[in-house]
């Protein structure tokens, strides 16, 4: 991009970091001017324009690329004039030449980059929130991956915690028939309505077992039996928990292929247990004096990390910032297992998992898992950077496992270790009373989802009313699939992780404006134009004798997206992208509909009789479409030719 060589150069003779820039206010000045001398008054104790002279003075020593003239303003602007002949001509060459690559580069160096994503509890079917994760991760991936680093997707599967343990409580013992004993479950399997799918069924089952717990005080007691059934991996009660775990596993994989969601491993956190990891990672701890067995107050038979205030005086009593790892009862907490993979991500436990093949995706790619019946591997792990997506209400516990890994002398590993935080996705009160919960229609808010009161958009529902409602839109069904997923991940996308989403019907099913749909109409009319010109293949471009404006708009926000990969690459959001492509296909809108203002007529692309001209805006159409592709598949979106 232009302005980043300059940027650089002026960093250089001004000792700054960063150089903003923006566009003159007359556009004899040139195309574009920064105020960095200005700011440089101050300090320099002299006049900007002497600043700004004596910076033009330097920049004109050295050879900056595309770059026809530098002026000075008064009262210190630099301006710059761009040489548009040269720049457009070498924009569609480099475009011409790296096709699907371009915007790639080497910035990663084929490092190698764990990214952990979606990581939703097997009892379930997915809902809206568990979307973002799985869109954020695999994004982050993608985005990587373009820039030369050799990424790793990993799902975690927790199918020993307590809430797979609810679901298998519920099955066995909430209806009769109960659960007596013995390997024949063929009773509690017949529960299961088969007019629902299994994770939507157990979306209800999951609920119901919630508030059965408050006035079943034998049914919570299950709770703790079922859990260190689980744990220890024997026994009928352990192989039903892990068939029921894996049905869900199965509904949740085909939940996000519709996103074009793909992973290179499943982790089961019972192999966590079975290879004894957490007892490898638990050894560890102890000895080095990372954690201590309490003897006292609320964490009293616990083993805890010494973290924050510890245990502190409230108005409600003792409160405790130390982090349980393992419970009084023997239990291990999410955390205590987390260390033992985190350590495994990086390579320094000493142990792995064994694996097979769970299948080949709906993009090609296989798919791993770890197993207790498979085999011996070297690909996977070993990272020297790991990225948790995981959502900021998850913060402390991931501080906790960076803080147990710097107490283990791997202050390395921790340093790499990420949290890429994500705030949560919230039902707008319009969207909770459409699901039947109770809101006040004249007060503004939201609500939160909670899948223990079965609140909650699931995401194959929002999956199948999209497609339902773009079904009027498309010659054909797949387009609307495609459509809805290009929809959905836009929106999840367009959203810095920072920012909580509040979701609203109307608004993610919106075809119009600042959507992914709108971004794939631009490249579908891009290939429209190509097809009707018939042209499938360019020659040399000769340009016109004049460069418009709007054709100088859109040769310079197709030079930007190297620029915006790597910066979305560096804040690991798609956000960035997202932008970017709603940017780039209201500027080709602009281009295509008014691609010469002076001119006293515009005439569509394929009809213009000057064969230089028409060549020429042709190939900027195919331009556009190349990194508008470009920049739909970083965002997982399969571009669509025809809508």
């Amino acid at each position: 991009m232009i302005q980043d060589n300059i940027a650089r150069a002026i960093n250089k003779i001004l000792g700054t970091k960063e150089v903003a820039f923006n566009v003159p206010p007359k556009r004899e000045f040139g195309d574009f001017s920064t105020a960095v001398c200005l700011a440089q008054a101050k300090a320099q104790k002299r006049a900007p324009i002497q600043i700004a002279e004596d910076v033009k003075s330097q920049l004109d020593k050295v050879k900056l690329p595309y770059i026809s003239q530098i002026l000075v303003t008064p009262p210190g602007y630099l301006n710059f004039k761009i040489d548009h002949q040269k720049y457009v001509k070498s924009i569609i060459g480099r475009v011409t030449k790296d096709a699907e690559n371009f915007g790639c580069s080497n910035v990663g160096r084929g490092r190698k980059v764990l990214v952990e994503h979606t990581n939703v509890n097997p009892n379930k079917a997915m809902h809206i929130g568990h979307l973002r994760n799985a869109v954020i991760g695999d994004s982050v991936v993608r985005i990587l991956r373009k820039l030369n680093y050799h990424v790793e997707a990993c799902n975690y599967i927790d199918d020993t915690g307590v809430q797979v343990a609810d679901v298998v409580v519920a099955m066995l013992y909430m209806e009769k028939p109960t659960y007596s004993g013995g390997e024949d479950l063929s009773a509690i399997w017949a529960k299961w309505d088969k007019s629902q799918s299994f994770d939507y069924w157990c979306w209800d089952v999951y609920s119901r077992v919630a508030q059965a717990y408050a006035n079943d005080e034998s049914l919570k007691a299950r709770r703790a039996e079922v859990l260190h059934a689980v744990e220890s991996q024997e026994g009928p009660v352990a192989q039903f928990a892990k068939e029921v775990a894996t049905k869900i596993v199965e509904a949740h994989l085909a939940t996000v292929s519709r996103l074009n969601v793909y992973y290179n491993l499943l982790n089961w956190e019972s192999d966590i247990f079975m290879r004894g990891f957490w007892k490898k990672a638990f050894d560890l701890l102890k000895t080095s004096g990372a954690i201590i067995l309490e003897d006292k107050g609320p964490n009293k038979g616990c083993w805890v990390v010494k973290f924050g205030r510890g245990v502190f005086q409230t108005e409600d009593g003792l409160k405790s910032e130390d982090k349980v790892l393992v419970r009084s009862n023997g239990t291990v907490t999410y955390t205590g297992k987390d260390i033992a993979y985190q350590m495994w991500k990086f390579g320094v436990l000493g142990r792995d998992f064994l694996y097979k093949l769970w299948g080949v995706q709906a993009d090609g790619s296989e798919l791993w898992t770890t197993s207790s019946d498979g085999i011996e591997s070297g690909q996977f792990g070993s990272a020297e950077k790991v990225i948790n997506v995981i959502d900021v209400r998850q913060s402390y516990p991931q501080q906790i496992v960076y803080d147990c890994l710097r107490k283990l002398g791997y202050k390395k590993e921790a340093r790499n270790s990420t949290h890429l935080g994500y705030e949560v996705v919230v039902l707008s009160n319009s969207a909770a009373a459409e699901l039947g919960v109770e809101v006040d229609a004249e007060e503004p808010g939201t609500q939160a989802m909670s899948g223990r009161k079965g609140l909650g958009v699931k995401g194959d529902d929002l999956i199948d009313t999209m497609v339902k409602r773009l079904s009027e839109k498309v010659d054909k069904e797949e387009n609307a699939h495609i459509l809805a997923a290009s929809a959905i991940r836009y929106f999840m996308s367009r959203i810095s992780t920072g920012k909580m989403i509040v979701f609203d019907f109307d608004e993610a099913l919106r075809t119009t404006g600042d959507t992914g749909v709108y971004c794939q109409y631009a490249h579908a009319r891009a290939c429209s134009i190509l097809n009707k010109a018939g042209i499938e293949k360019f020659g040399p471009v000769k340009l016109p004798g004049k460069i418009t404006v709007p054709e100088e708009n859109l040769v310079k926000k197709i030079d930007e997206f190297a620029t915006v990969l790597k910066k979305a690459g560096k804040e690991l959001s798609p956000a960035p992208l997202a932008h970017y492509a709603f940017e780039l296909a209201t500027v080709f809108t602009d281009f295509y509909e008014t691609p010469d203002p002076e001119a006293e007529q515009q005439v569509p692309f394929i009809k213009i009789e000057d064969p230089i001209l028409k060549n020429y805006r042709l190939i900027l159409v195919n331009t556009f479409r190349q990194v508008m592709a470009n920049c739909l598949d970083a965002l997982g979106i399969a571009p669509l030719e025809r809508i």
